[in-house]
């Protein structure tokens, strides 16, 4: 059993072909995406190591952040459905 399913989350499949409804758009993703624009860096390395910090200092994030992202996801999700699978504005 995963921790999702443990918290009560039922997971669904996701077809490629809803790219408005990319998983990407969980809470963590446009945050990691505004923690690194405007750097370069020199290594794969160096990103990795950008990332695990910038995640490092999201685990201390509460309960409500990552719950509030996940509805956010869930609403999305629903506004496709209720749209035929048509094209969803976020």
């Amino acid at each position: 059993m995963s921790v999702a399913t443990e918290c009560g989350y039922e997971s669904l499949l996701h077809p490629p072909h809803l790219l408005d409804l990319a998983p990407s758009d969980f809470c963590l993703f446009p945050l990691t995406k505004e923690h690194l624009r405007g750097t370069q860096f020199s290594s794969d390395n160096d990103i990795i190591a950008s990332v695990k910090d910038f995640l490092q200092v999201q685990e201390s994030q509460d309960e409500l952040f990552y719950k509030t992202g996940i509805l956010k996801l869930q609403e999305l999700c629903n506004k496709c459905i209720e749209a035929c699978r048509d094209y969803v504005e976020k």
